[in-house]
């Protein structure tokens, strides 16, 4: 038996309202981002979060079948919110490519030389390749707000599933 729980668009949605939050809370609180931290060789929360949204950009477009760009020349180092301007450029890719995606595209293989990786090579299908970007960027944020709080930032949130307000 096969069940439909959630979908790629609920996700991306759920990933989008994530967002929304901590872009008010950098934005309440700018000195959270310059929380030291080593997560993903990151020396700061803003890095760290820079980072996220990175991957995300670079996911998209190998979703889109673009060719990858370095998202430091496109996007110059700044203070958090040029994290956000990454997000938003890689969410709209992410759109494209739901908008245009059919069971076939979702089934389509990747294979992705793994950075630094010593010559492993990632691989499987462009569904799994989308569903990645949400569970990196939850991992993360999971990882991030410990951090934040043993240094007198707390995000006033529930940060569970549960408490998603657009998966249901």
């Amino acid at each position: 038996m096969s069940h439909t729980a959630v979908t790629l668009e609920d996700l991306l949605a759920d990933y989008e309202a994530t967002t929304d939050r901590w872009k008010n809370f950098f934005e309440a609180n700018p000195d959270a981002a310059l929380v030291p931290t080593d997560i993903a060789g990151a020396k700061n929360v803003g890095e760290l979060v820079r980072h996220i949204y990175t991957a995300s950009f670079r996911t998209a477009q190998r979703l889109l079948g673009e060719e990858l760009s370095n998202p430091a020349l496109l996007f110059p180092e700044g203070d958090i919110s040029t994290a956000f301007v990454i997000y938003a450029e890689g969410t709209k890719k992410l759109r494209q490519f739901l908008d245009t995606a059919t069971e076939t595209t979702l089934e389509e293989k990747f294979e992705i030389q793994r950075p630094g990786g010593q010559g492993r090579v990632i691989s499987g299908t462009k569904r799994k390749l989308f569903l990645h970007v949400w569970v990196h960027a939850t991992r993360h944020w999971a990882q991030i707000v410990p951090v934040l709080r043993v240094n007198g930032f707390s995000p006033d949130w529930v940060h569970d599933i549960l408490s998603s307000e657009v998966i249901r």
